[in-house]
């Protein structure tokens, strides 16, 4: 009996065992169905990926080219009507045939390209290149799960070459005579007897009135101070003698004493600028040419109202002239040729004098010298040394009609003299009182951030091309 039961026990527990190995049989079995169909899935996405690193590509080519393209457009066409609305237009058409290129054949899918954006702000091109696709699945549409769903957007931009005028309004007042550094005055002053009587010692001018041998002491021997500028503008002509695109720059050079001349006029022409500010010399004179000689130079043919004048430094005459010269030329944004962004660089020492040598002319003044050079006019005389600050409101009428004024101040010499009374002795006396008191104002008169001092020859170079250089970095990054 009891064998019987050990018998049925043991039977018992084999079925048991036996069961066992069948449900593990079922389960992995039923295993495999998720198995397969996650390996499945990992084959889908591999393919969504592959596919969207392709189509990615694409879009980042397709933006790339529109940038690209709207540049040229505007590089090669910038004075061109409507430059800007075609040179988009020509950046989202060749985005487009991009993107199809690049795309080709996507396998098991249907690709959608949103049309592409090219916007144009100032000086920056921004395209926006937007896709989307449908992949159809292998094995997820088993788990209904038939598609994939893809998108992304592809961004660039670039900048456009800025389009600037560069007015070079350059100071050749008398004060611009004195020797660039202070043992070129004490040179100066060792054989310079001019107005000796009334100043009772030598003096540190070049002064270029007629009778004075000041200025024939120093013309190419001693550099004044209307030399280190000049030095500096070719140094500066040679630099925009390399655009990024042609006639990107455009430069004119205008002198002032009482008045606002015109050495050379806006041009595109480096070569003919060059040639204005004498660059090929090996001591090029053009400034220091034009110091105050006692009668007009760079006039309108007998016409002594004209020019640069005598007598003074008038920044309330010059500025609203130099206004009238911006406003014919236009005032822009730089983006394209026709819509040129204006620079005006003040190159002074910032004295002001309200003098004139003059005779009137019908309610006007004129300046034809003493003994007059202008047949009808008689000769000039003097109405007094009128020293004083530039009032800032002098630019703010150019500032506020869109030009940036930059200015290089030049701090004014002090001159070295011993007081032994005299009309000249009193000039020095003034002279030296106002010269520090001189850069308030005209950093004021600058465009906020423009403001340069510079007090030698090499200093001089160094800062106007710095101000250049802050004039191409401004138009790019403000527009």
């Amino acid at each position: 009996m009891s064998l019987t039961r050990a018998s049925r026990l043991t039977a018992a527990l084999a079925s048991l065992m036996r069961d066992r190995d069948g449900g593990i049989g079922i389960i992995f079995g039923l295993s495999l169905i998720p198995i397969v169909g996650l390996v499945g899935l990992g084959v889908d996405y591999g393919m969504a990926i592959t596919n969207r690193a392709r189509l990615d590509r694409a879009a980042d080519a397709s933006a790339l080219a529109a940038v690209v393209t709207a540049k040229a457009y505007v590089a090669a066409n910038s004075s061109q009507s409507g430059v800007l609305d075609k040179a988009k237009a020509a950046g989202v058409a060749q985005a487009v045939n991009t993107f199809k290129v690049n795309t080709g054949s996507v396998p098991l899918s249907s690709v959608t390209l949103s049309t592409p954006a090219v916007d144009i702000s100032g000086q920056t091109i921004t395209a926006t290149v937007t896709y989307s696709a449908i992949v159809q699945n292998s094995f997820a549409k088993l788990f209904r799960v038939p598609t994939t769903t893809i998108a992304n957007t592809s961004k660039a931009s670039a900048d456009l070459p800025s389009y600037l005028d560069f007015y070079l309004m350059v100071d050749v007042s008398g004060s611009m005579g004195l020797p660039s550094t202070a043992s070129g005055m004490t040179q100066l002053a060792q054989n310079n007897d001019d107005m000796y009587g009334d100043y009772k010692q030598n003096c540190q001018f070049a002064c270029h009135f007629p009778g004075n041998k000041g200025w024939g002491l120093a013309a190419g021997k001693i550099q004044l101070r209307s030399d280190a500028v000049n030095n500096a503008v070719c140094a500066l002509l040679q630099r925009a003698a390399a655009p990024v695109v042609p006639n990107q720059y455009r430069i004119g050079i205008y002198p002032f004493i009482n008045q606002l001349a015109t050495l050379a006029s806006l041009t595109n022409d480096v070569t003919a600028l060059k040639t204005s500010a004498q660059c090929g010399m090996a001591w090029p004179l053009a400034f220091t040419n034009l110091l105050d000689t006692g009668t007009t130079q760079l006039n309108s043919p007998g016409d002594p109202t004209t020019g640069t004048g005598s007598g003074g430094t008038h920044f309330k005459v010059a500025f609203p002239q130099m206004k009238g010269i911006v406003t014919l030329n236009g005032f822009g944004d730089g983006s394209t040729s026709t819509s040129r962004k204006p620079f005006v660089f003040l190159v002074t020492d910032g004295m002001q004098n309200g003098q004139h040598f003059f005779v009137n002319a019908n309610g006007k003044y004129a300046y034809p010298g003493s003994p007059s050079s202008f047949p009808g006019y008689g000769n000039a005389w003097w109405d007094g040394s009128q020293p004083s600050q530039i009032d800032p409101k002098n630019c703010d009428a150019l500032k506020a009609a869109g030009a940036t004024i930059s200015v290089l101040y030049i701090p004014y010499n002090q001159i070295v003299f011993t007081d032994k009374g005299g009309t000249v002795a009193t000039e020095n006396n003034k002279v030296n009182a106002f010269s520090p008191t001189l850069a308030k104002p005209l950093q004021d008169c600058a465009s906020p951030g423009y403001f340069t001092t510079a007090d030698g020859p090499d200093k001089i170079t160094a800062a106007l091309n710095a101000m250049f250089d802050q004039a191409l970095k401004m138009a790019r990054l403000t527009q």
